[in-house]
Order: structure tokens, then sequence, then C-alpha cells
């Protein structure tokens, strides 16, 4: 399950994360779901929630793909969201 919950600093957070314009550059395609229910199982779908006790991944969203663990690409469907390359987050969102 993708619950992601965005937190203000690094030392909080699981991993970092960085935004890109291109699926090509990206390690996952996200889109965004509103129901905890649709995103269980799937690191591509994520539910974004306010609780850091209920999120299973606390994230910080940085500029620069340098200070990133993870480069994500939103996408609008949820049939193409997914990993876009191997990558040592898999599995664990």
């Amino acid at each position: 399950m993708a619950w992601i919950c965005e937190v203000g600093s690094l030392s909080a957070a699981d991993f970092s994360v960085c935004v890109v314009g291109s699926r090509s550059v990206a390690d996952l395609l996200v889109c965004k779901v509103e129901s905890r229910s649709a995103s269980q199982g799937v690191d591509g779908l994520w539910c974004e929630v306010t609780s850091r006790n209920v999120a299973s991944s606390k994230v910080k969203f940085v500029n620069s793909r340098s200070l990133a663990d993870l480069l994500i690409c939103y996408v609008g469907s949820r049939s193409v969201a997914g990993w876009a390359k191997a990558h040592r987050l898999q599995g664990k969102l």
C-alpha cells in the first residue's frame, strides 16, 4: 500500500522524493488516488494522508534530483502507474 504523508524535514522522512516532468527520467510513475483501498498493494498509486500514524511512508519532497532517494512523475491514469525501472524501494512504499 502507498499511503503517503508529506513531512517537513528530511530527518522525519523515510525517504526524499523529487517530482520530475519526464516519464523517461522517473523511477516511479505515480497516480494519485482518493481511496486508501485503491492504493493497497500498488506502489504507483498514492493516497495522501495527513496522519503519520496511518501512513505507510513519510516523504519529504525536494527540488534537487541529486538529493532525492526517489524520482517520480505524476500520471493521470492508474493503468500506467508503477515502477519505470528497478529500484531499491520497490515493495517498500
